[in-house]
């Protein structure tokens, strides 16, 4: 008993110790040769670490990283139809608007995107998915965004704008190409290494510990994401703190939801969202809508759009987890 709970310790430790020397090692070389591959090549490689692991150290089926709940093949014909229609969204609306060019990294960015889809497809076809947590990791990342942006304009942080002509189209296509584009990557990327794998494997010592350890590993994980897209040192800090809130919400939602689909649509959602906040004017996002007033408007409301979701990590430790099922 001592033996395997030793060798489960080693299992975990070497893990740990692997994703996070990768995600500093691809940072340095993202910040020497000046390009965006942290943002693409780690998470990946973290997913593919924890694929390695579950099949080579555990030995156990791949699914198992996905969820334990029962297989329910009832939703094939939906599972092929919307990962079909919502990889063609990306691609043609990507390629439209020239965010994807199927040239160095975006070629390699659809490639991954791919691999998503087709694992996407089997875990909708073979997991039974509750609606009622499917619909939570929906609507807590959009009443947190929403809640967010009431609370910067009542706060004078920034004012409501009405864009140019035709600017919403853009802006709402923009938004949920990037939120679909993050679900699919989240699918073989941080989620399977994150809660799929690691928290998987902290299980054994509680539910809480689990959580708190893998969020914890997981924001200890984005730290060079955040010096590399960060533009002080107190938005590092706010990153930081956002990240664990986050791994939390990620985390509990699998825990509750048993099924780690359901997390990488929270995730998916609210890194969209992300990316829709502080989008450029050359692919317009929720930004378009807005005028920050302040300087430091951009961390003032990162700090309110984390504490927003952090009411919502408290909400959900209110509601009732899904039961077993048994044949």
């Amino acid at each position: 008993m001592l033996k395997k709970a030793g060798r489960r310790h080693t299992e975990i430790f070497s893990f740990i110790i692997c994703v996070i020397t990768l995600s500093f090692a691809l940072n340095r070389y993202s910040v020497l040769r000046h390009t965006g591959t942290l943002m693409l090549l780690a998470p990946f490689c973290a997913g593919l670490l924890a694929f390695f692991f579950q099949l080579f150290v555990d030995k156990r089926p791949l699914i198992t990283l996905y969820s334990k709940s029962y297989p329910y093949r009832k939703l094939k014909p939906y599972g092929w139809l919307s990962a079909f229609l919502i990889f063609e969204f990306i691609l043609v609306w990507g390629l439209y608007t020239k965010q994807i060019l199927l040239l160095g990294e975006d070629l390699f960015l659809v490639t991954i995107l791919f691999i998503g889809v087709i694992v996407y497809y089997h875990l909708f076809v073979r997991m039974k998915v509750s609606l009622r947590f499917v619909f939570l990791a929906i609507i807590v990342p959009l009443l947190a965004a929403g809640t967010a942006l009431g609370l910067g304009s009542y706060f004078k942080i920034l004012q409501f704008v009405i864009p140019g002509n035709k600017i919403g189209n853009i802006v709402f296509f923009n938004s949920l190409y990037w939120i679909f584009l993050s679900i699919f990557f989240q699918v073989v990327c941080e989620e399977p290494a994150f809660r799929g794998y690691l928290m998987q494997k902290l299980l054994y010592k509680g539910e809480l510990f689990a959580i708190l350890v893998s969020s914890a590993c997981y924001c200890i994980w984005r730290i060079p994401f955040s010096l590399f897209i960060a533009s002080s040192p107190q938005e590092i800090a706010v990153l930081f703190c956002g990240n664990f809130i986050t791994g939390a919400i990620f985390a509990l939602l699998f825990v509750k939801a048993r099924n780690l689909l359901v997390a990488i649509l929270c995730h998916g959602i609210i890194s969209g969202l992300g990316m829709s906040f502080f989008a450029s004017s050359v692919n317009p996002g929720i930004m378009q809508y807005m005028n920050f007033l302040i300087p430091s408007a951009r961390i003032q409301l990162l700090s309110i759009w984390f504490a927003c979701l952090l009411a919502g990590l408290i909400f959900l430790t209110l509601i009732p987890r899904k039961k077993l099922y048994t044949h």
